[in-house]
C-alpha cells in the first residue's frame, strides 16, 4: 500500500481549491477557450463531412486542437499559479511525452485485452469459432460467455487494465502545472511527488474529473442526433461537445495546481 497512501491529503480541501481555481481561471481564459471550442467544431467537421476534403483533413484538425489545447493549458496554469512565465515548448514536450507513455502502455494492455477473449472462448469450449466466423456470431458468443467464470476473468482483466491507466494518470497528474511553475519539462520527475497519495488524489479526481466528464458525456449523448448530418451540424456537435467539457478541463487543471502546492518539495530534488 506504500505506493497508494502514506500521509493523507485533505481530499475535500483539494476539491474545494480545485473548483475555486477553476472559477478564477474562467474569465481570463475565455478567449482561448472560445478558440478551443471552435477547434473542436472544426475537428468533428473534418472527421465527418469535411473528410471529403482529403485524408489529411482530420490530422490537420487534430493538430489544431492540440495546439490550441496547449495554449489553453498555458493560460489556465498561469492564472492559477499567479505567474506570467511558462514555456509553450516545454509544455508541448511534457504533453507529448505523456501521450507516448500512455500509448506505449496502452498498446500492451490493449493487445492483451484483444487476444484474451479469443483465448477464453476457446477455453470455454467454443471450438466452432475461427477466423472466418462472422463478427456478430463472435459478439454473441462473448455475450453468452460473460455470465460464466470465463466472463468474470475477462471483466476482471478489463477493469485491471483501466485501473492501471488511471493509476498512471494520477501519478502523472502534476506534470503540466509543475512544468509551468518550475520552467522545466516535468514528466516522470513528478512521479515520486505523488507516491503514497494515489487514493487521496483519486478521491479528489472523482469530483474534479469523473463527475464533470460523466455529466458532459450524458448531456452530449442526449443531444445525439439533434444536429443532423450537415456540415454545420457536425461543427455544432463538436463545438457544444467541447463546451460541455470546459468544467472538466478547468477543474482538472485546478486539481493539478492544488495538489502541486501541497506535494512539491521545498527543495526540488529533480533540479
Amino acid at each position: 500500500m506504500e505506493g497508494f497512501m502514506t500521509q493523507k491529503l485533505p481530499v475535500l480541501d483539494l476539491v474545494r481549491d480545485a473548483w475555486m481555481l477553476a472559477f478564477k481561471a474562467l474569465r481570463p481564459s475565455l478567449f482561448v477557450m472560445l478558440a478551443l471550442l471552435v477547434a473542436g467544431g472544426v475537428y468533428t467537421f473534418a472527421v465527418g463531412p469535411g473528410s471529403a476534403l482529403g485524408d489529411a483533413a482530420p490530422a490537420i484538425a487534430a493538430l489544431v486542437v492540440f495546439v490550441v489545447g496547449i495554449e489553453f493549458s498555458l493560460v489556465t496554469y498561469r492564472v492559477m499559479l499567479g505567474t506570467r512565465h511558462g514555456d509553450r515548448l516545454r509544455l508541448v514536450h511534457a504533453n507529448l511525452s505523456v501521450y507516448v507513455a500512455f500509448l506505449f502502455v496502452g498498446v500492451f494492455i490493449g493487445f492483451f485485452l484483444l487476444t484474451l477473449p479469443g483465448i477464453l472462448l476457446k477455453a470455454s469450449g467454443r471450438t466452432d469459432l475461427n477466423a472466418d466466423t462472422p463478427p456478430d456470431v463472435v459478439q454473441q458468443a462473448l455475450v453468452d460467455m460473460l455470465p460464466s467464470a470465463y466472463g468474470a476473468i475477462l471483466i476482471v482483466a478489463c477493469v485491471a487494465g483501466a485501473l492501471a491507466l488511471c493509476y498512471m494518470a494520477i501519478r502523472l497528474l502534476l506534470i503540466g502545472a509543475a512544468t509551468i511553475s518550475l520552467r522545466r519539462t516535468m514528466v516522470f520527475r513528478t512521479w515520486g511527488w505523488t507516491k503514497g497519495h494515489v487514493i487521496s488524489l483519486s478521491l479528489a479526481a472523482l469530483a474534479t474529473h469523473l463527475a464533470p466528464f460523466a455529466v458532459a458525456v450524458l448531456i452530449n449523448w442526449g443531444l445525439h442526433g439533434v444536429w443532423g448530418q450537415s456540415g454545420v451540424g457536425a461543427f455544432l456537435s463538436g463545438f457544444v461537445g467541447m463546451l460541455l467539457l470546459v468544467p472538466f478541463l478547468l477543474a482538472g487543471h485546478g486539481l493539478a495546481v492544488a495538489a502541486l502546492r501541497r506535494l512539491q518539495p521545498e527543495q526540488d530534488p529533480t533540479g
